[in-house]
């Protein structure tokens, strides 16, 4: 038997999925003239920048119209990302001048300070002796509320480093804010966390953007990206 016939053909290289396409690859193909690769990143980011919307606005709806904002700009202004920075930094940061605007265009708009004494009392989460355990389901909603009543800049702060596990210096670059500054207002969200609270977030996906939102969303961006001249 000839030696070839006993080698195995190689398989056939399959393409690769667009899913893991770099963010990269993606711009570039979307550059290019290839719209539709706008999408991978807008699925790729909708949970991250709806994070990052709620740490601001504490609102669902106003956070998918700062999406959506988002998404079309940085469509438009795509061939300008020089890659200075990480394109996730220079997409969040959109997101955050959208968020801070349509703060700035609300006539009433101040801060809440934490009042755990209030919260507690309200939810009545730690008076029931029955309840020696909280499930996932309502940690993270008890969580979630108790990141809503920070200030704004450490709400900003703690979903970036905790949630987001983005570094000192990219969540700086996000916030506008120096590495020390970042820090201080981290330490000062954690203090205004109780201890039992800290204790539930390692690995639970806080604010979820679940297919319900997730598919209109990236619908209905790549509806306006595509009607643009």
């Amino acid at each position: 038997m000839p030696l070839s016939s006993q080698i195995p053909a190689s398989a056939p290289r399959l393409p690769r999925p667009i899913s893991d396409l770099t963010d990269s690859e993606a711009i570039n193909g979307v550059i290019a003239g290839n719209r539709e690769m706008f999408e991978i990143i807008v699925r790729r980011y909708n949970l991250q920048l709806y994070r990052v919307g709620m740490a601001y606005l504490r609102n669902h709806a106003q956070t998918e119209d700062a999406m959506q904002n988002t998404y079309v700009k940085a469509f438009v202004k795509l061939r300008h990302f020089e890659g200075a920075a990480a394109f996730s930094t220079w997409l969040i940061r959109i997101m955050i001048n959208e968020c801070l605007m349509l703060i700035r265009g609300q006539k009433r708009y101040s801060p809440e300070t934490i009042n755990f004494d209030q919260l507690t009392s309200d939810q009545g989460l730690f008076a029931s002796p029955e309840r020696e355990r909280l499930n996932t389901k309502e940690i993270k909603a008890l969580l979630e509320q108790s990141i809503k009543t920070l200030p704004r800049s450490h709400r900003a702060v703690y979903i970036l480093r905790e949630i987001q596990q983005l570094s000192i210096a990219d969540t700086a670059a996000c916030l506008g804010m120096s590495p020390a500054n970042v820090k201080v207002s981290l330490h000062r969200a954690r203090e205004g966390l109780k201890a039992q609270i800290l204790k539930t977030t390692a690995g639970l996906e806080l604010f979820e953007y679940s297919a319900r939102y997730c598919d209109p969303m990236t619908k209905n961006v790549m509806a306006s990206v595509l009607a643009l001249p």
